[in-house]
This record gives C-alpha cells, sequence and structure tokens, in this order.
C-alpha cells in the first residue's frame, strides 16, 4: 500500500499548470498600468490640515496641563548646575 503522502508529493512533483497562468503576470501588469494612479505623497491640502490639528492639539494640551496646581507648584529641576567650574563637553572628557 502506498503511502497518503507519497502520492500527494508525486502529484506536485508532476506539475500540470493551466494555461490561463502563462499570461498572468502581462494581464497585472496591464491592468495596474490602467488603473487610475493614487498620488504619490502627501497632499499640500494634507499636511495643512495635520499642521493645524497638531497646532490646536499642543494648545489645548498645554492649557489643560498649565492649568493644573501639580504642575504650576512643582519645581524647576536643574539638569546642569550653572555655577559649576567645567563645561559640560569637558565633563565628558573624563578630566
Amino acid at each position: 500500500m502506498t503511502d497518503h503522502l507519497d502520492h500527494d508529493l508525486g502529484r506536485l512533483a508532476q506539475p500540470r499548470l493551466p494555461r490561463a497562468l502563462d499570461d498572468v503576470e502581462r494581464r497585472v501588469a496591464l491592468a495596474i498600468e490602467d488603473a487610475p494612479s493614487a498620488r504619490v505623497g502627501p497632499s499640500a491640502r494634507g499636511l495643512v490640515l495635520t499642521g493645524i490639528a497638531a497646532l490646536a492639539l499642543g494648545l489645548v494640551g498645554g492649557g489643560v496641563m498649565a492649568g493644573r496646581g501639580e504642575v504650576r507648584e512643582r519645581p524647576t529641576v536643574m539638569l546642569a548646575a550653572l555655577d559649576a567650574g567645567l563645561a559640560p563637553s569637558t565633563l565628558l572628557l573624563g578630566r
């Protein structure tokens, strides 16, 4: 008795492709060429609307955060001491 897997692999090894597949690449290429092409890149209108939306979100978000008490009461954090004798670039040299 032959194994079903051997039978299926034997069928796959003897490809009998349909004749319709012979010309499929050319037909797809022609269909792509005939299709109305989408714009390449963003439109100026889209960029302007995105910029306006980002500005509005920033202003609204900043206004909400500035009105909160814990933001106003928080002390300013200094990342580098301004009265240090060395500039940050010399600190990176390890001197």
